[in-house]
């Protein structure tokens, strides 16, 4: 009888785990992930074309028109901490941060290619953050 109620209790503690780690897998699989920082290593200013960099990182997030006629494209993506993603409590405790590439064109070259980090109340407070709430 032990036997037989040790493989009941091992039965329902799976049973119990996968419906707790079940509904986090599944948010992983209905996001579109982009991973800027190593899809970025592969362009280059001076060789890499606009449709090559529309293939490496997809539509751009903002485009902008400079004075002197060119363009640059600005790719970012949000990065929640680990305690950020966790449910109830993440909105309150969690911290983002934001990854942005700026992609310079010079005519259909890639001229130059900046990376930096914002903390979200410097992300918030910039022209992209403005941007995104127009659309």
């Amino acid at each position: 009888m032990g036997e037989k109620w040790m493989y009941k209790k091992v039965f329902f503690v799976a049973v119990a785990l996968s419906l707790l780690l079940m509904p986090g897998m599944t948010g992983c699989a209905r996001k579109n992930v982009r991973h800027l920082v190593s899809d970025v290593s592969l362009v280059s200013p001076g060789t890499t074309k606009k449709q090559e960099v529309l293939n490496f990182l997809g539509q751009p997030d903002a485009e902008y028109k400079m004075d002197d006629g060119g363009i640059f494209w600005v790719y970012y993506e949000e990065k929640t901490t680990l305690l950020g993603n966790t449910p109830y409590i993440g909105k309150k405790f969690g911290k983002k941060t934001y990854e942005i590439v700026k992609v310079v064109f010079d005519g259909d070259n890639v001229q130059s290619i900046g990376f930096r980090t914002m903390r979200e109340e410097d992300f918030n407070e910039s022209e992209l953050a403005e941007s995104e709430l127009a659309e």
